[in-house]
C-alpha cells in the first residue's frame, strides 16, 4: 500500500492508476490491487477486500467512487496504525498473546479457547528465517487484514447480539433459523 501520509490529489492519481476498466469506480479485483500487500508481504485475502468494499459502498452500486474510495483509504490507514500498536515485536503479524491483548483493548473478553478457534481460522504462519515450518517457533498468527476482519466482524456480531440482549444480561434466546439469520446478515 501506499504511504499514509498521501495527500487527497495523490491519493486521486493512485485511484485513478488502479481504475484499469477508466470507469471512475473502482471493482473488488481493482481494490484488491489497491491494498495489494499486507505489512508481512503476503496478498489482501478477498475475504477482506469483500468485507471492506461492502462497508464503504455506500451507494450499493456495485463499485467504489473516489469518494468512497478515499474514506476506505482512511479506514484502511488508521487499521495501520492500530495493528502496529499490538504487533509489539514488529514481526507484521499479531500472534495469539497480541490477539489478545487488543481484543480485550477493543472490549471482547474471550476465552482462550475461543481465541484459538480465531487464530486458526484466521491465521498465516510466520517463522524466523531459518525455522523449520514444522519447528515449535512456527507460531500461529493473523497478518493485517486477517486482524482487520477479525476485529470488524467481532464488533459487528457482537452489536447484533447486544440488539438481541435485551436486558443486558450477556444471554439471548434464540431459535435456529435466528441463530443463521444473525451470521448472515453479519458476512
Amino acid at each position: 500500500m501506499a504511504s499514509s501520509s498521501i495527500s487527497e490529489a495523490q491519493l486521486q492519481q493512485f485511484f485513478n492508476a488502479i481504475d484499469t476498466d477508466r470507469t471512475n469506480s473502482l471493482s473488488p479485483t481493482e481494490l484488491q490491487q489497491a491494498l495489494l500487500l499486507n505489512t508481512d508481504g503476503s496478498p489482501f485475502n478477498l475475504d477482506t477486500i469483500q468485507l471492506l468494499f461492502n462497508m464503504f459502498d455506500f451507494d450499493r452500486s456495485g463499485s467504489i467512487h473516489f469518494q468512497e474510495f478515499a474514506g476506505l483509504w482512511r479506514y484502511v490507514e488508521e487499521w495501520k496504525k492500530i495493528f502496529a500498536s499490538f504487533d509489539r515485536d514488529n514481526s507484521g503479524t499479531i500472534d495469539t498473546s497480541e490477539l489478545k491483548n487488543a481484543l480485550l483493548a477493543f472490549g471482547f473478553n474471550v476465552s482462550d479457547r475461543f481465541l484459538d478457534i480465531i487464530v486458526r481460522k484466521y491465521n498465516s504462519r510466520h517463522r524466523a528465517p531459518g525455522v523449520p515450518k514444522n519447528s515449535p517457533q512456527h507460531n500461529a498468527a493473523v497478518n493485517f487484514d486477517n486482524f482487520v476482519q477479525i476485529c470488524v466482524t467481532m464488533k459487528t456480531l457482537t452489536d447484533r447480539f447486544r440488539a438481541l440482549d435485551n436486558d443486558g444480561d450477556g444471554w439471548v434466546k434464540i431459535n435456529y433459523e435466528q441463530m443463521l439469520e444473525l451470521i448472515l446478515k453479519s458476512l
